[in-house]
């Protein structure tokens, strides 16, 4: 895919993103599943796991016999959530809410996908043919910022971000992301920090595929009025060697640069 090549160059040359970005593709149909270009899961993962290994460049698909977590299987259409989880005392046991009044608040605004899949596939964006649904971008704060300065250059504020520190990847990065057609962001949860094993350092940020194009392109043409002198010089030197034009990045045109001249 010419325009998925083409932005991730552009935010890759525009940040320090030590992991691959990730295409996540719902598959609806056991043929969908089966033509899907992954390797299926060889033992039952989370999917989260799945997301963590595609940043390291191993993709695969998952049906629901293959998912490892109940929290993914719900939100992202695998499964329909149980009584037990609607009730909100699923999540009074976890200990994290301190009443079933606030635990059922909390299941209550949980988004996930209102559809029925078969499967799903996660691998790096760059080994795509197709267009995925969702784009994954696992890194630090200070590229969240500039991502979220790249998607409100392009779409102006987004004042919805939805967080809890619960069903992170699934839900905050992929089904609330897809479901709202916008960027979230995500803290992660402690679930998937303790079976993925992120550092402490990294965050997570899920947009639809189509506003990724975009935002990269965002992240790209707002290097010179939000980046310090010091990263500019590597910026320019990563953009000449991934052969994109020189958007105009100038030394002292940072916006907080030019306030104090």
């Amino acid at each position: 895919m010419k325009n998925a090549n083409i932005a991730i160059n552009k935010i890759t040359a525009s940040l320090e993103i030590e992991r691959k970005i990730v295409g996540v593709k719902f598959l609806f149909t056991k043929e969908e599943y089966e033509i899907a270009d992954a390797k299926p899961a060889k033992a039952k993962l989370p999917y989260c796991v799945m997301v963590k290994l595609a940043t390291r460049g191993t993709g695969l698909k998952a049906t629901l016999e293959l998912s490892g977590c109940g929290g993914g299987t719900r939100a992202l259409g695998l499964e329909e959530p149980s009584l037990n989880f609607q009730s909100g005392c699923e999540y009074n046991n976890f200990g994290l809410y301190q009443d079933l009044a606030i635990a059922k608040n909390v299941v209550n605004n949980v988004t996930f996908c209102k559809h029925k899949i078969y499967g799903v596939m996660t691998k790096p964006l760059e080994e795509y043919k197709e267009a995925p649904d969702v784009v994954i971008i696992i890194t630090n704060s200070y590229n969240a910022m500039r991502i979220i300065q790249g998607y409100t250059y392009k779409y102006g504020t987004q004042a919805n971000f939805k967080l809890a520190g619960n069903q992170a990847v699934c839900s905050e990065c992929t089904a609330y992301p897809f479901e709202s057609n916008s960027i979230n962001i995500s803290m992660f949860c402690s679930g998937t920090r303790y079976l993925a094993g992120w550092s402490n350092e990294e965050i997570g940020i899920g947009l639809p595929y189509g506003k990724f194009i975009e935002t990269a392109d965002g992240v790209y043409l707002t290097v010179n009025g939000s980046e310090q002198n010091k990263n500019k010089e590597r910026i320019k030197q990563k953009l000449k060697d991934k052969n994109l034009t020189d958007p105009g990045i100038f030394k002292d045109e940072a916006y907080f640069i030019k306030e104090r001249k």
